[in-house]
């Protein structure tokens, strides 16, 4: 971080996200829904993904195509309501849920034993920050993007909550994993 290249790169980075917060909202949307608009953008871009490179495991073992449903398809006034007010329906429990809930719960461990590593580390702080500042960075913005699945997984107590197996699944995978990397 300390070098000035970083700077083009922040730039670059900001002016994209200001210009297509001003193309949305000249469109006629919201801030609300532009960040929602982002925060759909990474969940299809991240579950994509890793169904592909599942289903492609599955192909060269021999089994046969996967057959799910990603997300249910129905809707009802309390969805329309929801889709109104833009909040997101995580009501029913989906593989993709499972993913999302996990990748946010990674993301959120991450950023506590970063913050925990800055803190209480005095004598690191600043060779942490100069060499992983933009990931610590980076972590924050997914927290922030991921903060309307940690209210689904906690907070919510609506129809439209994660269910409580996909909460449960996801914080033991991310515990799991934050285990795995530290040994």
């Amino acid at each position: 971080m300390s070098s000035l290249w970083v700077l083009p790169f922040a730039y670059v980075a900001f002016l994209h996200r200001a210009y297509g917060l001003g193309e949305f909202l000249w469109c006629g949307g919201t801030f609300l829904g532009w960040c929602n608009d982002h925060r759909v953008w990474l969940f299809k871009r991240t579950t994509s993904y890793i169904f592909s490179f599942f289903e492609t495991i599955f192909k060269l073992l021999g089994h046969s195509q996967l057959a799910f449903v990603v997300t249910a398809k129905v809707a009802d006034e309390d969805v329309s309501e929801k889709y109104d007010r833009e909040l997101i329906e995580f009501g029913v429990s989906s593989p993709m849920f499972d993913i999302l809930a996990t990748l946010a719960m990674l993301n959120l461990f991450s950023i506590c034993g970063a913050i925990k590593k800055v803190i209480f580390d005095s004598d690191l702080d600043s060779k942490v920050l100069d060499q992983f500042g933009l990931q610590i960075l980076l972590c924050l913005v997914l927290v922030t993007i991921n903060l309307h699945v940690y209210q689904a997984l906690f907070f919510r107590k609506d129809n439209g909550r994660m269910p409580s197996s996909v909460t449960y699944k996801s914080i033991v995978f991310a515990m799991l994993a934050c285990t795995l990397a530290l040994y």
